[in-house]
């Protein structure tokens, strides 16, 4: 598996027509009315992902959604490293999630492709609550996995 600090490799086809379709749809998503919708309701698995950004050294607050397989904690990008946050938690290597539960201190693991990485990217669309993201996703499922950039979340403990 691939430290989060290393830097994954880049895939030609992040520049393509699904690259160009995931910027779209992410840039229509009003991260504002869903901040707001999931601090009064459970809206699936969206959590706030809190990563120190890589040039500015401030706090960095993404929507994510956050893949749960047993006990195993697993977020992603379909663009890969054409997200900001994606970049960010590479450089930095943890990050904290926030849940109606509270926050948790993690470790980034960057995950190489494997069975492991295919399973967070299967669950990963599974999880997807709304049925045009689901749709979305299992659409372009070959893209996302040559392109994509998944990661398994540790909490960290403290010593």
């Amino acid at each position: 598996m691939q430290a989060a600090s290393q830097t994954p490799q880049r895939f030609d086809a992040a520049r393509g027509t699904w690259a160009r379709v995931f910027r779209v749809f992410f840039a229509l998503v009003p991260n504002p009315a869903v901040r707001a919708i999931r601090k009064a309701v459970q809206i699936g698995p969206i959590e706030e992902l809190v990563i120190v950004g890589r040039r500015s050294g401030h706090d960095r607050r993404v929507l994510i959604v956050l893949a749960q397989v047993g006990n195993l904690w697993y977020v992603g990008h379909p663009n890969g490293d054409s997200a900001n946050w994606v970049l960010n938690l590479i450089a930095a290597g943890r990050a904290r999630v926030i849940t109606r539960a509270g926050a948790t201190a993690v470790r980034a693991v960057l995950l190489e492709p494997g069975e492991e990485r295919n399973i967070a990217i299967r669950e990963h669309t599974n999880q997807q609550k709304a049925l045009p993201t689901r749709l979305l996703y299992r659409a372009a499922r070959t893209y996302i996995t040559s392109a994509g950039a998944f990661f398994r979340l540790e909490p960290e403990t403290e010593k």
